[in-house]
């Protein structure tokens, strides 16, 4: 997103913040299993099938889904999260903020005769800021009713709030994918904006603080991709070998193997040198995904690492109760590859990922990852790593919350 259409986004956040003194902003700290491919799809009454790429089945679709049944509809604006991430990519745990109206008391009209209606009292002594820890609760209990696709009640009303909590799903799994983590109160404090040109004046066209926002306040994020990776072995039956944890690691992992065994484990120390050639502030076209929205391709990562262990993964429990242990063959191991930096490219972090791989594989040397860092052509890196082996581990704040 280009510097300067960011800038005004925040700057008209603020403007539309110091108006409407009726709204609090909240920080919400949440974890979600990213929506696969079949949740692109929204299944009408008429049995017709519509996209969906960032509607109501979308994570922040979902969590404005919950808002309406807690707070109400036009009772909250301006959400803002600190890192969208791809269809099919994970959080561990992402960031957001919301401005939310006070709860108000309501009062019997007295205009009305017959004493049936009731009227909002929004005074300044019936104002009710909403207190973090029933925000978290809340949206949870709802989040946790709304059915991962969007079904009609007997009342043909999908988002009515009485309805949310009876069993008017069918057989449609319930979402139960996002969870809210945190809520507090939006820090009183102003940020420094990077954006600030110390030759101009300091005015509302290029202040040199900012109101905090979830955005520009990050001061680092880490990503983890996964990769569950086996190879054939003379002793191991090639079936098992690839099928093993399918059904339990199918949407959480990168799943390569290799059923020739002629490239065998992948290389982690190389991996290792030729993520070095890409810490630091660098040019990366070469792993920019096009369409990125970004005025300039200069990132700087603070660090890329390999790690790798054998897997054991969700079935170790499992032999446990059985009491054996060598069941999975030892041609399994569970690589991770972290990556941290402030902020990224569009697809930067799955177009790295996919470097790597061809380096531990042999199909690439370290050597060869700094040529194609200082091409600075997308067509000299290899292609793009899978969504659904992507972790949004973290966000980091200044301050911390």
């Amino acid at each position: 997103m280009p510097h300067s259409y960011g800038l005004l986004r925040t700057i008209a956040a603020v403007s539309s913040h110091d108006m409407s003194s009726l709204y609090n902003t909240m920080l919400l700290g949440f974890s979600y299993q990213g929506p696969t491919g079949e949740n692109c799809l929204v299944y009408n009454p008429d049995k017709s099938i519509q996209a969906d790429l960032r509607g109501v089945e979308s994570v922040e679709g979902r969590l404005r889904r919950a808002l309406d049944l807690l707070v109400g509809k036009g009772n909250y604006q301006n959400i803002q999260v600190s890192s969208r991430t791809d269809r099919g990519v994970h959080a561990w745990r992402n960031t957001l903020q919301v401005d939310i109206r006070p709860r108000c008391k309501q009062h019997r009209n007295k205009n009305d005769a017959n004493n049936e209606t009731t009227v909002d009292d929004r005074t300044s002594n019936s104002k009710r800021q909403w207190k973090p820890k029933n925000l978290l609760h809340g949206l949870n209990f709802y989040l946790s009713r709304i059915p991962s696709y969007p079904t009609l009640s007997p009342t043909g009303d999908t988002d009515n709030k009485a309805n949310a909590s009876k069993a008017y799903f069918y057989n449609y799994p319930f979402n139960n994918n996002i969870t809210i983590l945190s809520s507090v109160v939006a820090p009183d404090t102003m940020i420094t904006n990077q954006n600030y040109d110390p030759s101009l004046p300091d005015n509302e066209s290029n202040p040199k603080k900012l109101r905090w926002d979830v955005r520009f306040s990050a001061t680092q994020r880490i990503y983890a991709y996964r990769i569950l990776h086996s190879h054939h072995t003379p002793e191991a039956n090639p079936a098992a070998s690839y099928y093993h944890s399918q059904p339990f690691e199918h949407d959480r992992v990168w799943r390569i193997h290799d059923d020739k065994g002629s490239v065998g484990e992948l290389d982690i120390d190389a991996m290792n040198r030729a993520a070095k050639f890409l810490v630091g502030t660098h040019d990366f076209t070469s792993f920019r995904g096009k369409g990125c929205q970004r005025s300039s391709p200069v990132t700087t990562l603070d660090d890329v690492v390999v790690h790798k262990e054998r897997y054991h993964g969700i079935v170790s429990g499992f032999m446990l109760a059985q009491n054996e242990s060598g069941n999975i063959p030892e041609s399994f191991h569970l690589i991770t590859i972290i990556i941290k930096g402030k902020s990224f490219l569009y697809h930067q972090v799955r177009n790295i990922v996919a470097c790597l791989v061809e380096v531990g594989q042999g199909r690439l040397t370290p050597s060869d990852v700094q040529k194609i860092l200082g091409k600075k052509d997308r067509s000299a890196a290899p292609g793009m790593a899978p969504a659904q082996g992507l972790f949004l581990v973290d966000v980091k704040h200044e301050p911390q919350f």
